[in-house]
């Protein structure tokens, strides 16, 4: 049964042709799974739309130009702090038992600093962006 975000619909087709990337162990989970993610994708260019981003080279096909808008719409508007060092080292001190050698010896913190800095923009940007789309979706009419 096809479904509408805003009024655009996605057809069973869509659904069925997306669920070759969700691999589930059941067919209804699949097709939920599938949903779920041209949901979000049509969420996401609907507001990249609304924004007026737009994409450098017209001449790529939609899926490429698709995936422009919503690269360069999560960059404008989903914005997280880098973790400075204050903040790594707290995560160190409190995760010392991860930060070992192969021989089970404590790692310095200035060797796995660049680590534990990219691990947390990793974690706070999936969270920020998780975020971003319960807004999306909190606005949105989806049917």
């Amino acid at each position: 049964m096809p479904f509408y975000v805003n009024n655009i619909e996605v057809t069973d087709d869509q659904v069925f042709a997306e669920m070759q990337y969700h691999p589930a162990p059941s067919l209804q989970e699949a097709q939920n799974m599938a949903a779920t993610a041209l949901a979000v994708r049509e969420l996401l260019i609907q507001e990249a739309i609304r924004l007026e981003i737009t994409v450098p080279d017209s001449a790529a096909n939609d899926e490429i130009q698709e995936d422009f808008i919503i690269s360069r719409l999560l960059e404008q508007e989903v914005l997280t702090p880098e973790p400075d060092a204050v903040i790594c080292q707290r995560y160190y001190e409190q995760n010392q038992r991860i930060f070992r050698d192969t021989e089970g010896n404590p790692v310095a913190f200035e060797y796995v600093q660049p680590t534990i800095a990219a691990y947390l923009k990793d974690v706070s940007w999936q969270t920020a962006v998780k975020q971003y789309l319960k807004i999306l979706a909190g606005k949105a009419k989806i049917a």
